[in-house]
Parts: C-alpha cells; sequence; structure tokens
C-alpha cells in the first residue's frame, strides 16, 4: 500500500468508526443485521485502523457519560474519539465473543485472544477486560505474528553481537531486564527465532505466550492461577529440552527452577524488572539464590530500553552545547512534519547494555563480590553502559537529547511543541551514568 492508498483507507476507516459510533448509544431497531450492527463495524475498523498507524495498544476508558478511545504509538498515550457510555456493553459484548471469554461475566478480569488477518499481516489481539467504576476497562493489544526484526537489526553494536551469540551458543542463564514495555518479550522472541532454526527443543512457558514462533512449543498458564511458573518448568524439564524460555521471574521458587535447569545443561532465558545490567545479579541474591550457584549458572544479562526516534523526513541540526562533546559538535531534533503527526519523532528503537559473565566476573561472584566491584570488574572486561550506547546513537542523529535523557533516567524537561525539543544541551545530559 503507497501513502496515497494509506491516507484514503485512514479516511475511509476514520468515516466508518464515526458513523458507528454515533449509533452505539441508540436503541436496536428490526431485526438484528451483522453487518451493519455498530459494535461489530465499530471494533473491525478499529483494528485495522490500528495496524495502519502503527499502535501497539487499543484503549477503551468508560467514564459516566461516555467512552474515551485511545492508541498508544511508539509508547505515546493518544486519543482518538469518544462514544456514548450506553453502547460500552455492546463493544464489551462483541470483544468477548471474538476473544472466548465468558460474556455474562462483568464482575471478574478476564483476559483473550482474537486472530486477525490485517492488511496482510496476521496478528494476535490479545484481550484484557478489568471491571471498573462506569464499566470493563479494556486494553487490547496488537501483536504481529511475524517478527519484525531479527538478531542483526535490533541494534546490538559488533561487541554485544558477538557477546550474545556466545551466551546463546552454551547452557546457562541469560536475562533480560528492563520496565515494562522497553522491548524485552520481542527481544526474546528474536533470539528464540534464531535457536529454533538451529534443530533444538524450545518449550516456553509464559503469562501468556505472546509472539508464537514455529518450532518452538509455547505453553500459557492458565487464567485460574491453579499453575504457577515453578511448578510448570518441573514438568518441562522432563520434556528432554535443549532450551527454556520462562516469561518472568517472579519469585523465589521460579528462580531456583531456572538456575537448576541451567546447571543441568540447559539454555534458560527469561526477564527480571531491574534498572540495569549488574542490578540483576542482586534480584538473584534477593531472591534466594547463593553465590555459588549464581555464579555456576548465570551465563549473561542484557538490559534494554526503549526511545523514539528522530523522524527522518524532518530531522534538523543545531550546533550543541556542552563541554563533553567535541567544538563544532552537531546534534539532531525533529522540526515535526506531517510524516511524523508533528511529533518530530517516528518509530522507536532498543538500546542495550550486554554483561557476559567471564571467568573473573564469575570468580566475583563466587566471592559474593558487590554491586560496585561487580560494576567495576564488568567495565573492566569490556561491557558499554546503556548512557554510552545512548551517546553514539545521539551523536549520530538517531535520538534526540530529550530520549538521551530519558536514557540516563533524568527528569524530561517541559517540552510544548515538537520544536522545543531544540536547544542547547546542558553539561549534566552528557554526565557519566551507570
Amino acid at each position: 500500500m503507497d501513502e496515497q492508498q494509506r491516507e484514503l483507507e485512514l479516511k475511509r476507516l476514520d468515516e466508518e468508526i464515526r458513523g458507528a459510533a454515533a449509533r452505539l448509544g441508540e436503541p436496536l431497531k428490526g431485526r438484528f443485521d451483522p453487518f451493519s450492527a455498530p459494535a461489530i463495524l465499530f471494533t473491525e475498523a478499529l483494528f485495522y485502523e490500528a495496524s495502519l498507524l502503527g499502535a501497539s495498544d487499543i484503549h477503551f476508558s468508560p467514564e459516566a457519560e461516555e467512552v474515551r478511545v485511545e492508541y498508544r504509538i511508539d509508547g505515546d498515550f493518544l486519543p482518538r474519539l469518544t462514544y456514548p457510555a450506553a453502547g460500552h456493553r455492546r463493544i464489551a459484548t462483541r470483544l468477548k465473543a471474538l476473544s472466548g471469554m465468558n460474556i455474562a461475566e462483568y464482575r471478574l478480569p478476564q483476559n483473550g485472544r482474537i486472530s486477525r488477518d490485517l492488511y496482510g499481516e496476521d496478528y494476535d489481539l490479545r484481550v484484557s477486560m478489568l471491571p471498573a467504576a462506569h464499566g470493563e476497562n479494556i486494553v487490547i493489544r496488537l501483536l504481529p505474528r511475524r517478527l519484525p526484526f531479527t538478531r542483526e537489526e535490533l541494534g546490538f553494536t559488533e561487541e554485544e553481537q558477538a557477546a550474545v551469540l556466545r551466551m546463546l551458543a552454551r547452557p546457562g542463564l541469560v536475562l533480560l531486564t528492563g520496565p515494562t514495555g522497553c522491548g524485552k518479550s520481542t527481544t526474546l522472541a528474536c533470539l528464540l527465532l534464531e535457536l529454533a532454526s538451529e534443530h533444538k527443543n524450545i518449550i516456553t512457558v509464559e503469562d501468556p505466550a505472546e509472539y508464537l514462533i514455529e518450532g518452538v512449543q509455547h505453553v500459557s498458564l492458565p487464567a485460574n492461577g491453579r499453575l504457577t511458573f515453578s511448578a510448570a518448568l518441573k514438568d518441562v524439564l522432563r520434556q528432554d529440552p535443549d532450551v527454556v524460555m520462562i516469561g518472568e521471574i517472579r519469585d523465589g521458587d521460579t528462580a531456583r527452577e531456572a538456575v537448576r535447569m541451567a546447571i543441568a545443561g540447559r539454555l534458560v532465558l527469561s526477564t527480571l524488572h531491574t534498572k540495569d545490567a549488574v542490578s540483576a545479579v542482586v534480584r538473584l541474591r534477593d531472591l534466594g539464590i547463593e553465590n555459588s550457584f549464581l555464579a555456576e549458572s548465570l551465563s549473561g544479562v542484557i538490559s534494554e530500553r526503549l526511545v523514539k526516534r528522530i523522524c527522518p523526513h524532518c530531522r534538523a541540526a543545531y550546533p550543541a552545547d556542552a563541554p563533553a562533546l567535541p567544538d563544532g559538535k552537531e546534534l539532531f531534533y525533529g522540526k515535526g512534519c506531517e510524516e511524523c503527526g508533528g511529533r518530530g519523532t517516528k518509530g522507536r528503537m532498543a538500546v542495550f547494555e550486554v554483561l557476559e559473565i567471564s571467568t573473573r566476573l564469575r570468580n566475583a561472584l563466587r566471592e559474593g563480590a558487590e554491586t560496585d566491584a561487580l560494576f567495576a570488574l564488568s567495565r573492566e572486561e569490556g561491557m558499554n553502559t546503556m548512557g554510552e550506547n545512548a551517546l553514539k546513537l545521539l551523536e549520530s542523529g538517531e535520538i534526540d537529547a530529550i530520549a538521551y535523557r530519558q536514557i540516563l533516567g533524568l527528569p524530561a524537561a517541559e517540552q510544548k511543541s515538537p520544536s522545543a525539543r531544540k536547544g542547547p544541551l546542558p553539561a549534566e545530559f552528557l554526565a557519566e551514568v551507570r
């Protein structure tokens, strides 16, 4: 679909969405016609429009008089439209029926999945229903079945690519860390896709399964909570796996099972919520993993963040004003244009910090080295911090000063317009941050 066709299709979908939304609050008249029912037209058009706009989520937020519909695009929460609150039960019922939920249940949370072909691309739509004061709050996550990246395209440096390949080539525990929504699941799926091409027995345990990869056995934990990660892993080990992916290490039992599998000769991939790579060691200790087992099992940690990429269609340069940069150095920002909707950014990219456990680091873990000592040693062993990798992207014009500041964990300056991202870069932006 070229740009002109895309614009025409977006215009058609907008008219269909607004027309259906206006009829959602009206009482049903005459015989039911599924081809003209507003709830059906509304939800289907939203699916198509969200995929065309590159949205990762669709939100339905009910209030007293109306329901707000919003998209999440490139991490931003963007309003779409509202419809009468009287029509929300129809939308909820429609989505429950599509995703295999109990349409009569509206007092308890429910989760489901819808499969859709949207403009020739297969999607899994994960639907979450949560009872709230004015009705059920609904979030739909759009997951393309075809991974948008390969490992080579994720954004690792050459040194990090080599380290990741070494981690995947041997038994051990490999962790991906970062906050919710930082791209860990996509990175894990890319790594699994590569491993699946090597004719290995790969089993995942997830809550729920996200990317479905051919050649991988995906196990989703039931919504009733009767099966936990740790309990499922005990049965997975009897399936003779070469590779096991655990959706998340949430507790000590799961951590111990993951370590036990790694020591038993399996490659184990999983995620943790920590701020950087070295902090994963502290978290595992907090979960009760002894230093000797930690040293024996841990193969590496990949910490990750997602940042907005400067729109290539409106990128402009300005002179940097920071002592940490060479004289005459230029930085870049997005002025805002039709291609990026006036935001100055278009799409997102990953920034990594890769910690490979070397022999020296393994000995330090065994001896119980603290965080500062482990960080200093990892730097000696060649680890680039996330801040250093982000600085390279800043200087190359991939990201702007605001995105760089976010990577460093510093408060973002107030931005009143896309062009406000332009300006002198204070020296503290480029302060060395772990």
